[in-house]
């Protein structure tokens, strides 16, 4: 196993790490087959990263349950790339839901000056990012308020949502499974966005590379689920080989051309739609 690449030993770090309560260095080394100086230099790069915690002989996860005000000052530089890789995409007065998170918050703050939506979060600093009546028309699902997340949940979300047709969704990703797909931390979550894959004629899916190996409780998004995905950097092995199995279409800012809207069939119905 000392032959693996580094890049694809960091992403099994992050979710060994990330699976449970935290890893020694020792473990690491051996689970790899290299010696543990390797090991201390990885981890002071995945720590850098934002992508774990180091702690005395080893490491444990960082950033997963930190709350927003912590979340948006990770990997800043590589969430706005993703955001205006996002914005991107948007079409003029499409009904898009966009989900609390990171990532989908600095997607909202790119679309600020773009073609005016309407837009239906239960995330209320979505809101805020839009400048909601400015531009942009943007309704609050209700519910009750994570402080930490700063979004909505309960059953007025669900309630919100429940007669709902979205031209869009754009879903932050919690983890990448190799073995599920798109995972959860929490039920609500779980459910809220299985519901929208259904509910909406084409859904966006982004996280930074931090997301990729992670896990989480729940199943949401099989592979054969996910539409479009768009991350940071481009994605090692066996990510890459299982999103292009399941037909996905993959993006990330360091590719020389951004999408066109032809790329995603359901945007362009829409956009043949509106004439």
């Amino acid at each position: 196993m000392s032959k693996i690449p580094a890049a694809s030993r960091h992403q099994t770090i992050i979710r060994l790490v990330n699976g449970g309560s935290g890893m020694s260095i020792s473990a690491i080394a051996e689970t790899f087959g290299v010696s543990t100086e390797t090991i201390r230099r990885d981890l002071v790069t995945l720590e850098r990263g934002g992508s774990l915690q180091r702690v005395y002989g080893g490491a444990i996860p960082s950033g997963r349950e930190a709350a927003l005000d912590e979340r948006v000052n990770m990997e800043r530089a590589e969430k706005q790339a993703i955001g205006t890789l996002v914005a991107a995409m948007i079409q003029p007065d499409q009904w898009i839901f966009m989900t609390g998170g990171s990532s989908v918050l600095a997607v909202a703050q790119a679309m600020r000056n773009g073609p005016p939506v309407a837009v239906m979060t239960n995330m209320p600093a979505i809101g805020d990012a839009l400048q909601a009546g400015q531009r942009h028309k943007v309704i609050l699902t209700g519910g009750d308020y994570d402080w930490n997340a700063k979004t909505l949940f309960g059953d007025e979300v669900f309630g919100a949502i429940r007669n709902c047709s979205f031209d869009l969704s754009i879903i932050g990703v919690y983890g990448l499974d190799a073995e599920f797909g798109l995972v959860e931390r929490t039920k609500h979550n779980m459910e809220l966005k299985t519901r929208l894959a259904t509910q909406s004629r084409a859904s966006i899916y982004v996280g930074d590379h931090t997301k990729i190996g992670a896990v989480g409780r729940y199943r949401s998004i099989p592979f054969a689920g996910i539409e479009t995905f768009v991350t940071d950097m481009p994605l090692d092995e066996p990510f890459a080989g299982l999103l292009t199995e399941a037909g996905a279409s993959v993006f990330y800012p360091e590719q020389s051309a951004s999408p066109e809207v032809s790329e995603f069939p359901h945007l362009q119905e829409k956009v043949n739609d509106n004439g």
